[in-house]
């Protein structure tokens, strides 16, 4: 029995290293899913071939721009949050530079979906503003305790205007 054993465990044992090695080169868990918020817009706001090359410079461009700010952010924070054993620390000075760095980026959002707009024709630049606003709101949303209770202290409230 055991002699019989062995070999089989040991040819289930080389599959099973085979697909471990498989799934670490070619990593097919991430390439499930091509980032469909990149195709979002050029879809729902029906770009010619022309539009979708103008919007993808824009959009390399706004991630290489978002990146670099992301970046300083996290370089900032790190900084702040290093800094609990230090006593003579003024926070005052870096919560200036974070919010200038988030007032940065939030800036450089706006001005991507101002030169995304700018692409489109006059059908599509009212159906991205209904989009840009939906999207503001915070679309369709699933409440964040899945709707099951209301929030604490809020029973009674009533539901959002539509």
């Amino acid at each position: 029995m055991k002699s019989k054993l062995l070999p089989i465990l040991l040819i289930l044992l080389l599959l099973l290293n085979g697909v471990l090695i498989f799934m670490l080169v070619k990593k097919p868990h991430e390439n499930q899913r091509i980032n469909p918020t990149r195709n979002f817009l050029t879809e729902q706001l029906s770009f010619t071939e022309t539009q979708k090359a103008s919007f993808k410079t824009l959009d390399v461009a706004h991630r290489q721009v978002m990146r670099g700010l992301e970046d300083q952010l996290k370089d900032q924070k790190d900084i702040l949050f290093d800094s609990f054993n230090k006593k003579d620390f003024k926070i005052d000075s870096l919560t200036t530079k974070i919010g200038l760095l988030q007032a940065k980026k939030d800036a450089e959002v706006f001005s991507f979906f101002k030169q995304v707009r700018e692409i489109c024709t006059a059908d599509q630049a009212q159906k991205f503003d209904k989009i840009i606003k939906e999207a503001i709101r915070g679309g369709d949303r699933m409440p964040p305790n899945d709707g099951n209770m209301p929030p604490p202290g809020n029973e009674r409230m009533p539901p959002p205007p539509r």
